[in-house]
């Protein structure tokens, strides 16, 4: 008897058990954070309707759309085009003695990708403003003798005032807004799907 021991068998499954994990398996790359869009951004919406003090009724809705897209970090949260609803919150045709008509507006929301973007905060630009002077204009709105932004809409008046489509105003969003961070591109070099290398 040679008084030599034996060796046991090595259980290769137990072995592999008992490997710690490399840190790419044991900890997945965390999600992006969010975008976040304020309450309060501003936004500039054409109305997309023909409205008056003679012609509109308190409680008619109107189309609005989002004429300029929104942005956050550079990446678009909100394209231009996306559509939503406003109200005319009171109108009043002009009276006998000189009773000015009366109008007020509100945007009410924009949807998109199934949600609503809820608004406040609606007025028209004045003119010469900063938007306005880049190729657009709004005398959609005419025959206006007072304007004013109040806690409900924006009050406008004189004679039989009349909105025209296209008109351009501002509004804010009411509530944050939070977007899903689109994922990182392809980095150069990495392996394609057919088991090639990117040149």
């Amino acid at each position: 008897m040679s008084g030599a021991v034996e060796a046991a068998p090595v259980d290769a499954a137990a072995v592999e058990a008992a490997t710690p994990m490399d840190a790419s398996e044991a900890a997945p790359e965390p999600a992006p954070a969010p975008l976040l869009l304020p309450k309060t951004t501003p936004l500039t919406i054409a109305i997309d309707a023909e409205l008056g003090s003679k012609i509109s009724a308190s409680g008619q809705k109107f189309p609005i759309r989002l004429a300029k897209p929104v942005e956050v970090d550079g990446i678009e949260v909100l394209p231009a085009g996306i559509v939503g609803e406003g109200e005319v919150v009171h109108a009043k045709k002009a009276g006998m003695a000189g009773a000015a008509g009366e109008l007020v507006l509100a945007a009410r929301y924009l949807e998109h990708d199934g949600r609503r973007i809820e608004l406040r905060s609606f007025r028209f630009f004045d003119a010469g403003d900063e938007t306005l002077s880049k190729g657009q204009d709004n005398t959609g709105v005419s025959n206006v003798t007072t304007a004013l932004a109040g806690p409900i809409g924006f009050l406008i008046g004189g004679g039989n005032t009349n909105v025209l489509p296209g008109t351009l105003a501002s509004a804010k969003t009411r509530n944050d807004e939070t977007f899903e961070r689109p994922a990182q591109g392809v980095p150069a070099g990495q392996a394609l799907s057919n088991g090639e290398e990117m040149p």
